[in-house]
């Protein structure tokens, strides 16, 4: 097993914190369009900068493995996250409980189907096997330049159809986005040496103002905020700018500040993190916040004061609930939940 790179654990770790603050209803609208710039494509780039083909000897062993590692951890998660909701925080749906209509949630799991916040997981399990193929057999820059068009130009594709409400099985629509953000992690780690010279703390300011003002200017161009989920990228060119300097900040700021271990220890568990934070955890939270909130006016002065609380109180309640299983086979007899997809 190769080492892991204690600034890319660390990413990690601020990628599902801000995947948190974007899902706090208390966030107010500029915080959340600034990190929605990057926060999901750094996601993705994350997930490619330690993905690997060289250790399978065929596809049929890796995509089990990926199976085993995404896809079964989608579905044991929903089902947990679902029992916990409807006997634990919401008791009084059990009898109006829909056994179809969850199987379609899980099955389906396209956008007329609520099924939490585990999309992600879905689009980077069919990303990684189109990623299998592009490492495997485009070989030569001339192949290498066509899979990039094409996949820019399936960028567009999937917009129009999510625009046209063809609500795609699994999210295929955000199958190409996804796939490109992966693969330049993947080109990232493989040029690692070189990258490393513009990982200094003089490019960081650089890239912050890149990301931020580039991602104002597409704000403003397009009259919305980012959001993959929802296919909203706005200017094309503008959106990749900026995601790949939010990137390039990202993994910066951790490149040149010392390393923490509770930062670390977050970003080896985003799965958990990412599964149980909203449908659970900031549920209870919010609620907590919001009634202090009401009681101590003089201190929650504005949204940032509650999201930052809420924030908190989130990192807490998703470490409690780590560590509750922590030992166990989470959940229902899978151990180490996603642990193998998230290795180096």
């Amino acid at each position: 097993m190769k080492k892991r790179i204690g600034y890319i654990d660390m990413a990690k770790g601020l990628a599902i914190i801000l995947v948190i603050i974007g899902h706090i209803s208390f966030t107010p609208g500029a915080g959340k369009t600034i990190l929605y710039l990057f926060h999901i494509p750094l996601f993705f780039f994350l997930s490619g900068f330690t993905f690997s083909i060289d250790k399978y000897t065929n596809f049929t062993s890796f995509f089990w493995n990926k199976f085993k590692g995404i896809v079964v951890p989608f579905f044991l998660m929903n089902v947990f996250v679902f029992l916990v909701q409807l006997f634990i925080l919401y008791p009084d749906q059990v009898l109006s409980f829909n056994l179809i209509q969850f199987a379609k949630q899980l099955i389906l799991s396209d956008r007329l189907h609520i099924y939490f916040q585990l999309w992600f997981l879905n689009v980077l399990f069919l990303s990684e096997i189109v990623c299998y193929f592009v490492l495997k057999y485009a070989r030569n820059k001339n192949l290498q330049i066509g899979v990039a068009i094409t996949l820019l130009f399936l960028v567009f594709v999937g917009q129009k159809a999510y625009e046209s409400n063809w609500y795609l099985i699994w999210n295929w629509d955000l199958v190409p986005v996804a796939t490109i953000f992966i693969l330049l992690g993947v080109l990232t780690r493989k040029h690692l040496t070189e990258v490393e010279k513009y990982l200094t703390l003089k490019f960081l300011p650089i890239a912050t103002v890149i990301s931020i003002a580039v991602g104002l200017l597409n704000y403003k161009l397009s009259g919305f905020r980012v959001d993959l989920y929802y296919q909203q990228i706005g200017n094309h060119l503008l959106f990749y700018i900026s995601a790949i300097a939010g990137i390039w900040a990202t993994i910066t700021l951790f490149k040149v500040i010392p390393e923490a271990e509770w930062f670390k220890s977050i970003g080896k568990k985003t799965l958990i993190y990412y599964g149980v934070h909203s449908p659970i955890v900031l549920v209870l939270a919010e609620k907590l916040v919001a009634q202090l909130a009401a009681k101590y006016t003089g201190i929650f002065v504005n949204g940032y004061v509650s999201a930052a609380l809420t924030t908190v109180l989130a990192v807490l309640g998703c470490e409690i609930i780590v560590q509750i299983f922590r030992g166990t086979n989470f959940p229902f007899g899978l151990k180490m939940i996603g642990e193998k997809n998230e290795q180096k």
